[in-house]
């Protein structure tokens, strides 16, 4: 019988000098669908100018027509840069940058990746520079990310992926029906920490994170018993210390549990959770990836 999902958009911005970044991040978007549409009944639908603009002349510029067609119909941006900025238009930095500032102002979930692979020699420093300065814009009003190698990328956009699919009651335009809790208990990890300041041993202050925590959350509508959370990292480096056990006696619907942890110097920058839980004698898991940073 036919299948009916809900369908997230999700828009690839980025500028010309990203073409095997945009195929990564929609490999992994692929991948997800493989691994949670059919059980989940959530479909993420990749969007590319390249590919789903229609060409259209009239009054607009480019920019504008990809606006209306893809960047402010988007559930999801994710936006990843190299070395470039990218063009600009008559109204933003760069293309990218507009359709960044579009989607966040109006509510979309907006995640921002920037490289910090090595710098190819021949680059143009003014692009450069621009990036720079719109990054550091950026930070001024979120959080952005970075990634080093194409397996960082992908861990990155999955965990954005992770984040937002179940958190669809966020997203306007659904049917409402749709945007009801997912059936059963749903499981999703997120690192957190606070920032304090505190004194080095030359008498500069510096922040230092604190309060740092595991937080799984049931996005479903049952009652997650037995849970017991089993973390391998991703890449180079090692799992945070957790100070106390993994495992929780239950999680209510649309409620969390927070799990001590501790980073050290050798954690990896990701890890792998997978989340076990019984649900009405039934044993369940999920997979997913988060940052610790």
């Amino acid at each position: 019988m036919p299948l009916q999902t809900i369908t997230l958009s999700v828009l690839i911005a980025s500028p010309g000098d990203t073409a095997d970044e945009r195929n990564t991040v929609e490999d992994v978007i692929r991948s997800w669908n493989s691994d949670h549409t059919l059980q989940r009944k959530i479909h993420l639908l990749p969007l590319r100018w390249e590919l789903g603009a229609v060409p259209l002349v009239g009054s607009k510029d480019a920019q504008e027509v990809i606006n209306d067609q893809l960047a402010d119909v988007a559930d999801i941006v994710i936006a990843v840069f190299n070395n470039r900025l990218g063009q600009a238009t008559k109204r933003a930095a760069s293309g990218t940058a507009e359709e960044i500032l579009r989607a966040r102002d109006r509510g979309a979930k907006v995640h921002v990746l920037f490289s910090d692979a090595p710098i190819p020699r021949d680059h143009d420093p003014d692009q450069l520079a621009a990036l720079n300065k719109f990054r550091q814009e950026l930070r001024e009003h979120g959080l952005t990310a970075s990634y080093a190698s194409t397996d960082d990328l992908k861990a990155r956009v999955r965990s954005c992926l992770e984040h937002d699919a179940y958190r669809i009651s966020d997203l306007g335009g659904s049917d409402p029906e749709a945007l009801a809790s997912p059936a059963g208990a749903v499981l999703r990890s997120t690192y957190l920490h606070e920032e304090e300041p505190k004194q080095d041993s030359n008498g500069r202050t510096r922040m230092r994170r604190s309060k740092e925590r595991v937080r799984v959350e049931n996005l479903g509508n049952s009652v997650a018993e037995d849970v017991e959370l089993e973390i391998s990292p991703v890449g180079v480096g090692g799992n945070p210390l957790f100070i106390g056990p993994m495992t929780a006696q239950r999680i209510l619907p649309q409620s969390f549990v927070d799990f001590p942890v501790k980073l050290h110097m050798n954690t990896a920058l990701q890890g792998n959770v997978i989340h076990r839980w019984t649900e009405e004698g039934e044993n369940h898991f999920e997979e997913q990836t988060i940052s610790w940073t």
